[in-house]
């Protein structure tokens, strides 16, 4: 006698057969997905190689970005070279002076192109924000708070302070 479980056994076993239509939607949909993949891989290489370039621009963009401040400074430079070989051989002060003050000026002119302004000081009303009370005077002829003296000058990059002018500055007399 058979056994009628052996049987079902036997049929749970055998290959179904999938109609060949579905089996051609599957590779197409297997295909599609094998395309969106290598897309996405595609894209994902071309985002991380332009992050990578974009990465090396800003680099170089702050490794080169005092160009061309630097090069507009070394004419300074070189006059403040020449001039110090001057000195040496000077038997005329009034010309190395003005050499000097010649040097001064070029760098005056230099600062402001590119948007640095020396703070006003002398005659001035103390003001807290750009200046920095180093020494103190007391007297009663002036107003208590101008500025008397520029101890070291002080310098805004267009409107910003860069550093604030240390200066000498009225006290009114205590009685």
């Amino acid at each position: 006698m058979k056994d009628k479980n052996a049987n079902n056994g036997n049929r749970n076993e055998e290959s179904v057969a999938i109609p060949r239509q579905e089996l051609e939607e599957l590779r197409k949909k297997a295909e599609e997905r094998d395309k969106y993949y290598n897309d996405y891989l595609r894209a994902h290489a071309d985002s991380e190689n332009m992050r990578k370039r974009m990465e090396k621009e800003r680099s170089d963009l702050l490794k080169y970005a005092n160009e061309g401040f630097i090069l507009d400074f070394l004419p300074i430079a070189d006059n403040l070279e020449i001039s110090e070989k001057h000195i040496k051989e000077a038997k005329d002060f009034k010309a190395v002076q003005e050499g000097v003050d010649m040097i001064q000026a070029q760098i005056q002119k230099f600062l402001k192109d590119i948007g640095v302004e020396r703070i006003k000081t002398v005659g001035e009303k103390f003001d807290p924000h750009v200046h920095e009370v180093v020494e103190s005077e007391e007297s009663e002829g002036k107003d208590d708070g101008i500025i008397i003296a520029e101890l070291k000058p002080g310098y805004m990059l267009n409107g910003r302070l860069l550093r604030p002018a240390s200066v000498k500055i009225v006290k009114k007399k205590q009685e």
